[in-house]
């Protein structure tokens, strides 16, 4: 069990991968991606993820692309590497053509790679149960967190800011004092016994996890309603989490190393992690995939 890449279609080990100086993923930024979890050898919301790809894809106006191709390689690579507990990543790019601005014409074939690697959750876990602090940064990233490209400088300057100070998330605030998300992660938070997050739209991105989140709090009978808060409004609130592809559902316990409500988990927040876990195992269970259902998905 190892990490192993899948290149156009090639199987190799991830330091055997390349490609080539004129890929406008490289040069530009010029792709999109999905992080999907690995659950017995098995991509949990795969058919979300892939959903959210297309959008994408289209988005940012890619030629056509065939996403049942993808998928079978994907789970091609996910048994040539027998991980079944794990990551999955796919990157795909505009391309390789000479480097100028304007898109390739004709349009040149994208390049397309996947990773798949091993994946620990002890860490994350062990976590989820104490609630971790997060700390702000201003939301200096382009206008379309919507879509779910490679451009994440923003992204990383604020985490690797928040690591610096030995925080687990960094949450971002735009320039007029709003709440939008953290960095690679939903914020969500309790007020009033109900779940609030940024409303969707361009500031930030459509989280899959937040999706599901909205689908378990229905399912257990807590609202949840978008909602729009500045530092001071987050800080009183009764709970905090966020939510995420590997994260799941984590517990905030201080902002800025102020206390979210008590500063450990909150009632609200076990319940969800609870149907989270719940959830996963009935899908466990069920033991069907996209792959086996085979639903359309190539974009036209």
């Amino acid at each position: 069990m190892a990490d192993l890449a899948c290149v156009n279609g090639e199987l190799m080990a991830p330091e055997q991968a390349t490609v080539p100086i004129y890929d406008r993923g490289f040069l530009f930024g010029d792709s999109v991606y999905e992080v999907c979890r690995i659950y017995d050898g098995r991509c949990w919301l795969e058919a979300d993820h892939l959903v959210r790809l297309k959008r994408s894809l289209k988005e940012l106006e890619f030629p056509p692309y065939d996403l049942d191709r993808l998928v079978a390689r994907i789970y091609r690579t996910i048994r040539a590497s027998y991980v079944k507990e794990g990551l999955v990543y796919v990157q795909v790019t505009r391309g390789v053509a000479p480097r100028t601005h304007a898109f390739p014409n004709p349009p040149v074939e994208p390049t397309e790679v996947i990773i798949v690697r091993p994946y620990d959750d002890a860490s994350s876990a062990a976590l989820r149960e104490t609630g971790v602090p997060v700390v702000t940064r201003p939301d200096i990233r382009w206008k379309r967190c919507d879509i779910k490209t490679t451009n994440l400088l923003g992204n990383v300057l604020a985490n690797e800011s928040a690591h610096r100070e030995g925080a687990y998330e960094a949450v971002l605030i735009d320039a007029d004092g709003k709440v939008t998300e953290a960095t690679h992660t939903s914020l969500l938070w309790v007020r009033d016994g109900r779940i609030e997050g940024t409303p969707e739209g361009p500031e930030i991105l459509i989280g899959m996890t937040r999706h599901l989140t909205q689908r378990l709090a229905k399912k257990v009978g807590i609202p949840f309603v978008e909602a729009q808060v500045t530092l001071p409004e987050l800080l009183a609130a009764d709970e905090a989490f966020l939510v995420g592809t590997s994260t799941e559902v984590m517990p905030v316990a201080t902002v800025d190393g102020k206390s979210i409500g008590a500063g450990k988990p909150g009632p609200i927040t076990r319940r969800l992690q609870q149907a989270y876990k719940d959830e996963l195992a009935a899908w466990l269970a069920e033991g069907a995939s996209y792959e086996s259902k085979k639903a359309p998905a190539s974009v036209s």
